[in-house]
């Protein structure tokens, strides 16, 4: 099965007020055809607490692991045109020196998170 992946490490609004979420919007990626998979992949996870807390348009997720360092989360039917993703929790202490409103990666140890489309 081809497998394409968007990447959505970066363009993050960090924690702010003593909030411990983080937010990043994206639109529902053009060409999406019936039968194709949308899943949220997490790879080199070393921190995996995070996503334990994470929600998709108000709608909490529940993620698996797939592999040595691997979460994946299954997205189909839930993506709209524009989409809010929101991980709460974890280490928020480096965020320190983080102008609020600037946008962020997510901290290293959370992992690499992807959108793939899945195509039979």
């Amino acid at each position: 099965m081809p497998r394409h992946a968007i990447h959505l490490g970066t363009a993050w609004n960090p924690p702010d007020h003593g909030s411990p979420a983080w937010r990043r919007w994206f639109g529902r990626p053009a060409g999406i055809e019936p039968g194709n998979r949308l899943l949220l992949v997490c790879t080199g996870v070393r921190a995996s607490d995070p996503w334990r807390h994470t929600a998709l348009n108000g709608m909490p997720l529940v993620w698996r692991a797939t592999g040595e360092a691997t979460l994946e989360c299954d997205v189909t039917g839930m993506l709209i045109a524009r989409n809010e993703l929101v991980v709460s929790g974890g280490d928020t202490t480096a965020l320190v020196a983080t102008p609020i409103g600037a946008r962020a990666d997510l901290p290293e140890a959370w992992g690499r998170l992807s959108l793939v489309v899945v195509s039979d």
